[in-house]
């Protein structure tokens, strides 16, 4: 698993797996109020203005997934080892604190986070990506 186009590929359908639901919410109403339920947050759904900061906020974190799908994607063209270190070094740390405030709030025991199956699954880029950003090899 030391090849950055394995990696880049892996990260990108997960990427996209965790973009799915961010569309979805905005597309199909029924799935936007189970995860208003899901938030546990009395009163959301009936205060029309934390349901416009709500919608604020699933296009900001759609437009943030947005553009990181993007710069993967750019950095599966490139083809000199330093550029793919260095690409995957700045990819593994966007998705690290991506995936931090999930952990942090488990570790502090609140409820907001996602399914530890989900956690456990944006940890896969995490580690890969550092991986190859420390010792990938170019496959040609």
């Amino acid at each position: 698993m030391k090849n950055f186009k394995t990696i880049l590929i892996v990260t990108l359908i997960l990427d996209i797996i965790q973009f799915i639901p961010l569309i979805l919410a905005k597309m199909v109403g029924e799935l936007k109020n189970q995860m208003i339920s899901d938030f546990n947050i009395e009163g959301l759904a009936d205060s029309a203005p934390a349901l416009e900061v709500l919608d604020t906020m699933f296009y900001t974190f759609g437009f943030i997934y947005f553009g990181t799908v993007l710069s993967v994607l750019y950095s599966l063209r490139l083809k000199s080892i330093e550029g793919l270190k260095s690409a995957t070094f700045v990819l593994f740390i966007v998705h690290l604190f991506w995936t931090l405030p999930d952990f942090v709030t488990l570790l502090s025991g609140g409820a907001t986070h996602p399914p530890i199956i989900i956690m456990i699954l944006t940890l896969i880029p995490v580690i890969g990506l550092f991986y190859v950003s420390q010792k990938g090899v170019l496959k040609v």
